[in-house]
């Protein structure tokens, strides 16, 4: 069963979000109704994410020949007490990133 919990957002206003049931967050109102107010903003849950893409791009940057495009891709679970996690189905974590050279062809 999943339940909605509302995420403030830093601007004023907030994102309602379907989330799994959670441990902790007792649903209190009807089927399609704000349950639970999350502890964040929806902001501050995704700067949680900052770092991982930071040090993705920086040792990417580094490298001896660097990609000229970098995809980094998450799958993200938002919850009420946690706020943002790098989602996983299995005891992984879930992050993709796609390199892309357009190098010209030295033999053309």
């Amino acid at each position: 069963m999943s339940q909605l919990v509302e995420f403030p957002l830093d601007g004023g206003g907030a994102v309602r979000v379907e989330i799994a049931d959670e441990e902790g967050v007792v649903p209190v109102g009807r089927a399609g109704e704000v349950v639970a107010r999350a502890h964040q903003t929806l902001e501050s849950a995704l700067t949680q994410l900052r770092p991982v893409t930071d040090a993705v791009l920086r040792n990417l940057r580094d490298a001896a020949e660097p990609p000229d495009r970098v995809c980094v891709e998450f799958g993200v679970k938002l919850a009420a007490k946690g706020g943002l996690v790098v989602a996983s189905g299995t005891s992984e974590a879930n992050l993709k990133v796609q390199l892309e050279w357009n190098r010209a062809d030295p033999a053309a």
